[in-house]
């Protein structure tokens, strides 16, 4: 009897530690759901901090417009996001302009610029580092500072000519554009060994030799 009493409360005791632990486990997960929340309405608070809502909004119809103009010319996705986001903005300023007196044109621009500044940018860049690429290597050319370099140079640029006319044999004049573009290159290397010849023509000149 004693056994079966104390069997029959331990029973009991576990029942009830059981609850205990359900009831614990079940407000860890609310207050990790409420955390979430809070977390989740700090980030969009502070994303639309950052990025105005506007932004979002043009976005969101300029994607859609996008996926129009794609249908339509597939090649030029660039081009063409950037003419959804230019055509949705004069719509925004005109509708603005039906309902309302005044027309906040800045808030206009600073959302379209949120979308067309990181998409050209990146391209910008590149013709950036393209055309100074390309003015360091024409200086190189025609400026050179020691024979060597310029020797060098002149060497690399005809074995690139050689290449490519004859890689290029049975398609000169389809690929005449990059031929050409060689050849500006060897006659600029060439250049610069006359400027070499040139400056060392003027050192002797100005201290002559002893005879």
């Amino acid at each position: 009897m004693i056994l079966l009493s104390i069997w029959f409360m331990s029973a009991i005791t576990d029942f009830f530690q059981k609850i205990q632990n359900q009831i614990v486990e079940i407000q860890t997960t609310i207050n990790q759901i409420k955390t979430s929340w809070e977390n989740f309405q700090k980030f969009w608070d502070l994303f639309f901090t950052l990025v105005p809502w506007e932004v979002l909004l043009l976005l969101i119809f300029s994607v859609i417009l996008l996926s129009i103009f794609n249908s339509i010319s597939p090649s030029t996705p660039k081009a063409n996001l950037t003419l959804a986001v230019v055509f949705l903005a004069f719509l925004w300023v005109y509708f603005w302009g039906l309902f309302s007196k005044e027309v906040s044109y800045q808030k206009v621009i600073v959302a379209s610029l949120y979308i067309l500044v990181p998409l050209h940018a990146i391209g910008v860049g590149m013709w950036v580092y393209g055309f100074g690429k390309k003015l360091y290597w024409k200086k190189r050319r025609i400026s050179p500072k020691l024979w060597d370099s310029a020797l060098h140079q002149v060497s690399l640029d005809y074995h690139q000519l050689m290449g490519k006319l004859h890689g290029f044999h049975d398609s000169i004049f389809e690929n005449r554009e990059t031929i050409e573009t060689e050849i500006q290159q060897l006659e600029s290397s060439l250049q610069g060994i006359k400027s070499l010849l040139l400056q060392k023509e003027k050192t002797e000149s100005i201290h002559p030799k002893d005879s």
